[in-house]
């Protein structure tokens, strides 16, 4: 018992006093550089892969031809393109979401009588991720010479966070004027609530117009399958003659225009987040 109570103080005092020596700031160790710089090319390729398997596979059950699926097979670089800017996509929405979190964690050490840098430094351990990374990577590049505001601008660009750029202003109209920084970030915060309240409304109604989209693109290839299947000898001319060819080339290339006008339509409204 004696040295189970002597285990437990010396737990508690190493606890407590790792607790209060352990560096506030972030060590260069932990620190991120950008990855959208270096596009991962082995994902691309691999999406690019998987997506010509499926297009030509999906081309071979409809048609029954192998030319066809063959000929589907350059379908697997658009679906990579797009899965692509579906995952860029995420990660701006899912940057935009904390952007306001992390307005606040920096706004509460601002308060605290830091300055911009130093609440910075004390601020990013406690944010998210992806949002932690890329403030990071503002650390970083201040500690290699740049100055604080350049290093957001650029990292802003590199890493396609269009928020970043209103604390650029903020913190270029401070370092000018010496104006409050706590209340233009509390401004700012209200600003982003406000807007992603907007998008979340838009989101909402346009969801059904991007489904209904959905559907009707893969419509006229099950009507067609369909039509395969239950009367081969009548669907036929449309696989295997060049007028079929012809019929088949035109509703493959009037979806993807009808799918290119909705997404702008909807992207004109959202700012392109979909």
């Amino acid at each position: 018992m004696p040295v189970l109570i002597a285990l437990c103080v010396f737990a508690s005092v190493y606890l407590a006093l790792s607790g209060i020596l352990r560096p506030k700031g972030v060590p260069l160790s932990e620190e991120w550089k950008v990855g959208r710089v270096r596009r991962d090319r082995g994902r691309v390729a691999l999406y690019a892969v998987l997506g010509a398997a499926v297009c030509a596979f999906g081309a071979y059950a409809v048609t029954g031809q192998p030319y066809y699926a063959a000929a589907a097979l350059p379908g697997g670089y658009f679906v990579a393109r797009s899965l692509v800017g579906r995952r860029e996509a995420a990660r701006r929405r899912l940057l935009r979401s904390q952007y306001a979190q992390a307005l606040n964690i920096l706004t509460a050490a601002l308060q605290g009588g830091l300055s911009p840098y130093q609440a910075l430094e004390d601020a990013v351990p406690s944010m998210p991720r992806p949002a932690r990374d890329v403030f990071a990577e503002v650390l970083r590049r201040t500690r290699t010479g740049s100055n604080f505001v350049e290093a957001v601008e650029r990292v802003a660009g590199e890493t396609g966070w269009d928020d970043l750029k209103s604390l650029c202003v903020a913190l270029r109209l401070y370092s000018r004027t010496g104006c409050n920084l706590v209340e233009v970030f509390q401004h700012l915060v209200e600003t982003v609530y406000e807007r992603e309240n907007d998008r979340k409304y838009v989101a909402a109604v346009t969801a059904s117009m991007r489904s209904t989209a959905n559907i009707l693109s893969f419509l006229p290839f099950v009507v067609m399958g369909a039509a395969r299947a239950v009367a081969p000898e009548f669907a036929a001319p449309l696989f295997t003659t060049a007028g079929g060819a012809a019929v088949v080339g035109f509703c493959v290339v009037m979806v993807l225009i009808g799918n290119r006008v909705i997404r702008g339509m909807i992207n004109s409204v959202s700012g392109g987040d979909f």
